[in-house]
């Protein structure tokens, strides 16, 4: 895939399908930009703003082709793993944000 592939399959997954697998399963996030913080702050082992610059505009387009396939394989492990998986990287991103 080139990166407007790579773009386009990370939004979907991001926009629709983790939002709409949400209100099937215990996910203890629904809404879009929660699965964004979760997935960018996994692929970075931190809080994503502290490698992506939030000025220049959103952060999807400023990863390379290599970290957009990383988030786009997050994001499908969520979808293929049991519920545990996505409250674990949502329990990591919260630490790296000094949260819990």
């Amino acid at each position: 895939m080139n990166i407007e592939q790579l773009r386009n399959r990370y939004l979907e997954l991001i926009n629709q399908e983790l939002p709409a697998l949400a209100k099937q399963r215990k996910f203890p996030v629904r809404f879009n930009h929660c699965f964004a913080r979760i997935i960018l702050d996994n692929l970075f082992q931190c809080c994503w703003y502290e490698v992506i610059d939030r000025k220049k505009g959103a952060a999807y387009k400023q990863l390379s082709v290599e970290q957009l396939q990383q988030a786009i394989n997050l994001a499908e492990a969520i979808v293929n793993n049991p519920d545990a998986y996505i409250q674990q990287l949502n329990q990591n991103s919260l630490r790296w944000r000094g949260k819990v």
